[in-house]
């Protein structure tokens, strides 16, 4: 009798008592799979609907954009068949959220327009209003653009949310319009702080006072209204103490630039400069967050198998829930079946560790062959430059022998670039010192002629296509002047390669001190009008990234390529 009472009591701690307390993230996964196990378990389109869209706000919360826009979408056409317009709108605006967040803002404008658009064609104002807030911030905060062109339609959205009766709304429109001014016209922000708060006050939205207040003391401080500034966010610490202490960092931020500007008007300038370093720290913890973000993002290699195995795992959870609902009516009517049923239980979690630990292999096996693939394309690319390296030596014409050196200088760029690929570890891109350096160290065994080489290249990342690109241009110049320029009277062949990105531009010149101006190549416009294969490349090159490209020969040959880069879409292609 004794053991089957142990047994009883581990399995009840071990069911009961044993759950640590759920944190905000892990109470919304809950509810997303109780809505969607609910769902597949009664066959229900609306509480399915519902559980997409919970998913998709769960894993945007935790910083997996990416999979939170699957399961936004999922929801899209189940909200749209409902005919439930406000849910289908608000899905877009999330969708367009998410790619602010990933700095994709050509896919903001499209899914912002498109929220838009069904707010508009169903009147659904509320809608229209939050999705205008939206705009309103993304504009002010990411894209940088001035006050009076982000607030520019603001009355007349004051006048719609009076017309459709939204006067709640007044409180969210007038706390906007406060934040956009509080660093250009404190004394216009304040004013409309003021009535937000008259508006909050109303309907009961007391609890939003701690952020309010932060934002109005740094108006007043700015003002050199110190003591009212401090007033203010004494009575927040009430308001914390009344409710949970606000642990957010966006407050923690504000809170402390008021802070900061107290102490400037107070000319207390070693607290100032205490409170300027939490406030950096609070940055550097913002910046680390961000990039464990961005981390998570570029982890997600494969969405639809994500999404797949997303899926059964709520399956498992329905499972395991259905199992638990018969566990408990069991106890209830036989607790001798309930020794029966644990041992179940056990196996039950026994078999999907098992999955688990069965998945975690074919993981890892997945990303080896994904490996294995890359290294032998390398292999490969590798074996098809020896073998053109063979045959050029073996040839004796010499028209034949320069086509093998350049065709063999092109499928080493490529060369080049798999195995910096197959070499990286924790970033997709490439780094442009090592892959040029690489390309001339080729170049150089390619025509066994070594070379002067100055290289003023900055220690920066770029992506692959922008650096195919690039290792084309680069290698039809080299060969131009391994072939013409240094195969003459030069002793000293020498190189000098510059790269840069600068105000969002990409600048990138190539010299050489070639000698014998005797040959066509250095006639004037030889460069600009030859339809030699080679210069074709590096003209068709420079044209596809939008670049403005020149040659100039003084004292050895100059090419110079400026073309647009934008850190967020690589480059204008």
């Amino acid at each position: 009798m004794k053991v089957p009472f142990f047994v009883f009591l581990c399995l009840f701690f071990r069911f009961g008592y044993g759950q640590t307390k759920l944190t905000m993230e892990d109470e919304k996964k809950k509810i997303a799979y109780s809505l969607l196990t609910e769902a597949i378990a009664k066959n229900d389109s609306v509480k399915m609907a519902d559980g997409y869209y919970e998913m998709g706000k769960y894993e945007s919360g935790i910083g997996n954009f990416i999979s939170g826009n699957v399961w936004y979408r999922k929801s899209l056409p189940l909200y749209k068949r409902q005919k439930r317009y406000f849910e289908y709108g608000r899905i877009y605006q999330r969708i367009a959220e998410n790619e602010a967040a990933r700095k994709d803002y050509l896919q903001v404008k499209i899914y912002s327009d498109s929220a838009v658009a069904i707010f508009k064609k169903y009147d659904l104002a509320k809608g229209f209003i939050s999705n205008y807030m939206f705009t309103c911030d993304f504009n002010y905060n990411i894209l940088r653009k001035s006050p009076s062109e982000v607030l520019r339609n603001f009355d007349e959205m004051l006048v719609y949310a009076k017309k459709h009766d939204l006067e709640v709304e007044h409180t969210f429109l007038h706390q906007m319009r406060g934040q956009i001014l509080s660093d250009s016209n404190p004394v216009a922000a304040l004013k409309s702080f003021e009535l937000s708060k008259i508006c909050m006050k109303k309907y009961g939205f007391e609890r939003l006072y701690t952020a309010l207040n932060a934002y109005m003391a740094l108006c007043y401080a700015r003002l050199e209204q110190p003591a009212k500034a401090r007033e203010l966010l004494e009575s927040n610490v009430q308001l914390e103490l009344n409710s949970k202490k606000d642990r957010f960092l966006s407050y923690r931020v504000k809170r402390n630039l008021a802070e900061i500007e107290i102490y400037k008007a107070e000319k207390n300038w070693e607290k100032a400069f205490e409170k300027q370093v939490e406030y950096t720290e609070l940055q550097n913890e913002i910046h680390v967050s961000e990039e464990s973000k961005l981390t998570s993002i570029e982890n997600s290699l494969d969405i639809s198998a994500l999404s797949k195995s997303q899926e059964r795992e709520l399956l498992l959870q329905s499972q395991i829930l259905q199992d638990n609902k018969k566990l408990l009516i069991v106890l209830i009517f036989a607790g001798a079946m309930f020794l029966i049923l644990g041992v179940l239980l056990f196996f039950q979690n026994t078999k999907n560790q098992s999955l688990a630990r069965k998945y975690l292999h074919l993981s890892q096996k997945n990303e080896l062959l994904i490996k294995e693939q890359s290294h032998r394309v390398k292999n490969n690319l590798q074996l098809i430059s020896s073998l053109i390296g063979l045959q050029r030596n073996r040839l004796k014409d010499t028209k034949v022998k320069d086509s093998l050196e350049e065709m063999q200088g092109r499928i080493d760029v490529m060369s080049v670039l798999q195995q910096l690929f197959y070499e990286s570890t924790d970033s997709k891109d490439i780094r442009i010192s090592d892959y040029f350096g690489q390309i001339l160290n080729k170049s150089e065994i390619i025509f066994n002629k070594p070379i002067n080489k100055i290289l003023s290249l900055e220690n920066i990342l770029i992506e692959p296509d922008l650096a195919i690109h690039l290792g084309i241009i680069f290698n039809e110049l080299l060969t131009n002047s391994f072939k013409y320029a240094f195969g003459f009277d030069n002793p000293e062949p020498s190189v000098e390669v510059m790269f840069q990105i600068k105000n969002s531009e990409l600048h990138f010149v190539y010299k050489d001190n070639g000698k014998n101006p005797d040959l066509l190549i250095f006639e004037k416009d030889f460069y600009t009008s030859s339809r030699s294969f080679g210069l074709s490349l590096i003209r068709l090159k420079s044209t596809e990234l939008s670049g403005e490209y020149g040659f100039i020969y003084e004292n050895g040959l100059q090419f110079t390529l400026k073309c647009p880069y934008h850190e967020a879409k690589g480059f204008d292609s």
